[in-house]
């Protein structure tokens, strides 16, 4: 297996990272880089200081892993929401908690004191990575939306990391 690297991105990965967020579109993945429409979202990443985004990327180029965090403005500035995903032909490999930590040393740096995250109650995988990472499990939104193909309730789980 080829060595993939960490890095923020940058705007010569602008293309890539809206063909991934379309491809989680495409497989139904219920996470906001669902909801990217068009590249110049992801352009709007890079001019917005509040944001920051890394990547995982094989030695090729191919983005395998993604991970973005919305810091919070004025009194909330200490604190940063996080978005991960992983590419479908690269997941169970470890990229996500790899990569979250990564991400989350180089927050640290910039004086981000807590990341926090909400997870769908269903989705075990993302519950898993999050734990391993280090997250405590502080609440739920009960009942945060219906799902009905199941016919029932999904809670929002919320997770932080004191760094």
């Amino acid at each position: 297996m080829s060595r993939s690297v960490m890095r923020a991105i940058c705007l010569e990965d602008v293309a890539q990272i809206y063909d991934f967020c379309q491809r989680l579109k495409e497989e139904h993945a219920r996470m906001s880089f669902t909801d990217v429409e068009t590249e110049a979202e992801v352009e709007a990443w890079l001019e917005d200081p509040s944001i920051y985004a890394f990547g995982t990327f094989e030695a090729s180029g191919v983005l395998t892993g993604l991970l973005r965090a919305k810091r919070g403005q004025g009194n909330k500035a200490h604190s940063v929401y996080l978005a991960a995903a992983v590419h479908p032909e690269y997941r169970k490999r470890n990229i996500a908690n790899e990569l979250t930590l990564f991400a989350l040393e180089i927050l640290k740096g910039e004086g981000v004191k807590i990341a926090r995250t909400y997870i769908y109650s269903w989705n075990k995988a993302s519950i898993a990575t999050i734990e391993k990472c280090g997250f405590t499990y502080g609440g739920s939104v009960v009942m945060h939306e219906y799902d009905p193909v199941t016919e029932a309730y999904i809670d929002d789980l919320i997770y932080h990391k004191v760094l």
